[in-house]
């Protein structure tokens, strides 16, 4: 989750999207409208599960991005419940619903919130 903070963090607006998959692998970006009702959102997460490979399939994690703060958005809850049902589809519970910003992430499922001030980029990678 920090490394999708860091390539976001020269973004000035981190626009509102909806993925699904692994987020250093294969996954499925849903642009997030606000016209968007339950059913549409459950069926876009329900469609991203279904398009991904089975390896991909197989630890799909649900995390939206968006600007703002760490504290939790009707948009947040909207997605959460959509990834739910989505999920459930396919007889799966999701391992969590996470919400990536610039100044950090959380699990809605969990209550786990991870926060920082300022994201910089690992000079060393190994």
């Amino acid at each position: 989750m920090r490394d999708l903070a860091t390539r976001a963090d020269g973004a000035r607006l981190l626009p509102t999207t909806m993925h699904v998959g692994a987020p250093e692998g294969e996954h499925v970006d849903i642009a997030v409208e606000p016209w968007h009702d339950s059913g549409l959102r459950t069926d876009l997460v329900a469609a991203a599960l279904g398009a991904l490979d089975e390896p991909a399939f197989a630890g799909a994690l649900p995390w939206l991005t968006r600007g703002g703060d760490l504290a939790t958005w009707e948009a947040d809850l909207l997605w959460c419940a959509a990834a739910l049902a989505g999920y459930a589809r396919f007889g799966r519970t999701p391992p969590g619903f996470f919400v990536v910003t610039r100044r950090g992430w959380g699990n809605l499922l969990s209550g786990e919130v991870h926060a920082w001030h300022r994201v910089r980029p690992s000079r060393y990678r190994g």
